[in-house]
């Protein structure tokens, strides 16, 4: 949200006695910590013949409790490649203590600060204030030197911990434009001042982050800019203006659609490999598996080739781009409608405006009469539709060779499923359960358990569960483990010490056992951004509990159903019984991967009776 206006810049004041005296901020008392200010401004600089980006930014923050010493702690990302980098310079970076009714100044020696390098040419910087207590005030100055003049780094008006005054300055070069987007809920005044753009946000609330959100920073109160065109002797020249010119700028470069037209090298393996096969979907499928299975991705995600995919090809090692852009080569040789899909994946977040920077992946899209199924070679348990978690974020965009691209939504479309089976027996005598379970997973459920568990030994997978449910675990089997077509079965048996109470003649057991959630993710009093669950997920639950010898049921929880409005989510769980057992059934399902922050409270109502249904007993009395 924006809004036009002309108020007078901030005014950056010495630190008096006086400031000491907030100890909490009035607005969200249970803040850890507040920023005072944050002003920064982003400009370009001329020094010889380097031509840079600069970005300076002024910080005060008020430490309220221990919680909030993690923001002396300032991160501040870098990019770095082999002839150029960007430079940090930190100044000013002193923490204020109040010492017998004096101000103690302590400032920040240079060892204070170390650089880590995190992935590709992405490094971060980091820095730590000293000598910070509950009451501190701490205040630095950042300035980031950049020689990539076309990227202006984002500004971000709402953290983690309320801010009262956040203000930006951008200052363009004049032979540059640039598109601004103005994200989040918050009110930002903006204005132009002469050749300056200035933003300016008051009384910010923290943007508290929870479980099932995509990436919190598609959310948060941010301006942005993106270069639109530049000024040369002759006219100007258009860099985006739209998404179409930037996926075709994109297809144009020599890394990547140039890379999908010298494809003589795959044809005799394609061959081969669709020799005997008839359909389309069992050629892609045969061709996926193959490269899926014979090549290594680096762990480099890229939407560009580092060098000819006929390298790839003989190395069998490559970027994201190089093996999936690989993977479409060989689907077209086999003359299936492949093409390459770039996204931005969930850890990079959504980028409203057009530029080649709002993309780092490629997956292959294959097009049949009604569908496009989706592929990602990079990782040893996809198949069709199922792709890496990371890539599950909105949309893509799927680039042909004939220039032409649309939007190919990733959300998958088909739940998953989660069915659980137990049976349990009830030692009077000793207060133990021992029974076995059974647990059958398809789908994304499937493809996340053999990441998690394909190489581990069998020992760690037994500690696993004997660590998560506090029981000892007496035998295990695992089907299907590396048949990626086929759904993943769990079997153990157990014994859990201390699984009931026993009170009198009466025994109480948990209807849901070992499978209870105890805490309710959703916890916020209001949230107006989505409830992200990845994939539509169905998790059912039957236990089977026997009877123990001498006793009868005395009472059992009621059976109830329970759904949002629109039917995105819903549980329900029943009880039936005989003289012999107890079979309790409940499930939650989530029909939807991504649902409208408008349902959060009718989801979080939904967990709580979910929760309250999992802390009943189900009661056995002695006969």
């Amino acid at each position: 949200m924006s809004s036009l206006g002309n108020a007078q810049d901030y005014v950056i004041e010495r630190i008096k006695v006086e400031d000491f005296e907030e100890k909490r901020y009035a607005l969200d008392t249970t803040a850890a910590a507040v920023i005072d200010y944050q002003i920064g401004t982003t400009y370009y600089e001329v020094a010889g013949r380097n031509f840079n980006i600069i970005t300076e930014v002024k910080t005060r923050v008020k430490i309220f409790t221990k919680d909030g010493y993690k923001h002396a702690t300032v991160q501040i990302p870098l990019y770095r490649d082999r002839a150029t980098r960007e430079l940090l310079t930190v100044s000013s970076a002193s923490t204020y203590n109040l010492v017998d009714g004096k101000i103690e100044r302590t400032r920040m020696k240079n060892d204070g600060e170390f650089l880590e390098k995190i992935e590709g040419n992405h490094y971060l910087a980091t820095f730590t204030l000293p000598n910070v207590k509950e009451g501190s005030i701490i205040e630095y100055t950042t300035k980031v030197s950049s020689p990539y003049i076309s990227y202006v780094p984002d500004w971000h008006f709402q953290y983690d911990i309320p801010v009262k005054v956040s203000e930006f300055t951008f200052r363009p070069d004049k032979n540059l434009d640039f598109y601004k987007y103005i994200r989040g809920g918050e009110t930002i005044r903006q204005m132009t001042v002469g050749d300056e753009y200035k933003y300016k946000a008051s009384n910010v609330p923290a943007l508290k982050n929870e479980g099932y959100v995509d990436n919190i920073n598609n959310y948060r109160s941010s301006v942005l800019h993106t270069l639109s065109s530049y000024k040369t002797r002759i006219g100007s020249e258009r860099v985006a203006g739209n998404w179409e010119d930037v996926v075709k700028n994109i297809y144009d470069d020599e890394k990547f659609g140039n890379q999908l037209k010298k494809t003589d090298y795959v044809n005799d393996i394609v061959q081969q490999l669709t020799a005997n096969l008839t359909t389309s979907e069992e050629k892609e499928k045969a061709i996926h598996e193959y490269v899926r299975d014979n090549f290594t991705w680096n762990r480099q995600l890229d939407v560009l080739t580092e060098g000819n995919l006929s390298n790839v090809f003989k190395n069998k090692v490559g970027n994201s781009a190089e093996i999936n852009l690989l993977t479409v080569a060989m689907m077209r040789a086999a003359n299936l409608k492949a093409h390459p899909i770039i996204l931005a994946t969930r850890e990079k977040g959504i980028t409203y405006m057009p530029s080649r920077t709002a993309f780092n992946n490629v997956i292959v899209g294959v097009e049949h009469f009604d569908k496009v199924n989706l592929y990602d070679a990079t990782n040893k348990f996809t198949s069709k539709n199922i792709l890496p978690i990371a890539n599950l974020n909105w949309i893509g965009r799927m680039v042909r060779a004939n220039g032409t691209s649309n939007d190919v939504i990733l959300e998958p479309q088909h739940k998953s499923l989660n069915r659980v089976f137990a049976t349990l027996n009830l030692d009077t005598d000793n207060g133990s359960i021992n029974g076995s379970v059974r647990r059958v997973l398809n789908q994304y459920e499937a493809y996340l358990y053999r990441n998690q568990f394909h190489d581990r030994s069998e020992e760690k997978h037994f500690e696993y569960l004997e660590d998560k449910y506090k029981m000892d675990v007496d035998s295990l089997a695992i089907k299907n483990m590396n048949d990626i077509n086929e759904n993943i079965e769990e079997y153990y048996t157990f014994n859990k010490e201390a699984a009931f109470d026993k009170i009198g003649d009466k025994i109480y057991v948990k209807p849901a056992f070992i499978f209870t959630n105890s805490e309710n993710p959703f916890k916020l009093e209001q949230r107006t951004f989505p409830i992200d669950f990845i994939y539509p997920n169905d998790n059912n639950y039957s236990v089977t509990i026997n009877i123990p010898e001498g006793y009868e049921i005395d009472y059992l929880p009621k059976s109830k159903a329970v759904e949002t409005e629109t039917k995105s989510v819903t549980t329900r769980w029943t009880i039936h019984s005989d003289d012999k057992k107890v079979l309790v059934r409940w499930n939650i399902t989530f029909n939807k991967a991504y649902i409208s922050g408008n349902e959060y409270q009718n989801i979080k109502m939904i967990f709580n009776e979910l929760i309250n249904f999992m802390d009943e007993r189900i009661v056995f009395r002695k006969i």
